[in-house]
């Protein structure tokens, strides 16, 4: 995603948050340090990051509303 951003074009990295009493997404430095480094490398070059909170269903699932990214 860095190099489509550096390519000039638009770059989203979309989360889907599944857990019930999620109030934000952030990566969990203290499971993969790397990917979190990562991560914020991406954010500081110009990869969008988006986290919506999603509700399950039989049906399916639905977007609910965005969440913060806690970096």
């Amino acid at each position: 995603l860095m190099d489509v951003v550096a390519s000039g074009k638009r770059a989203v990295l979309f989360f889907c948050v599944q857990h019930s009493g999620a109030t934000a997404a952030r990566p969990a430095d203290e499971i993969d340090a790397r990917y979190g480094q990562l991560l914020r490398e991406a954010i500081e070059k110009g990869v969008e990051v988006l986290a919506w909170k999603v509700a399950l269903s039989a049906e399916g699932f639905e977007l609910e509303k965005p969440l913060p990214i806690a970096l």
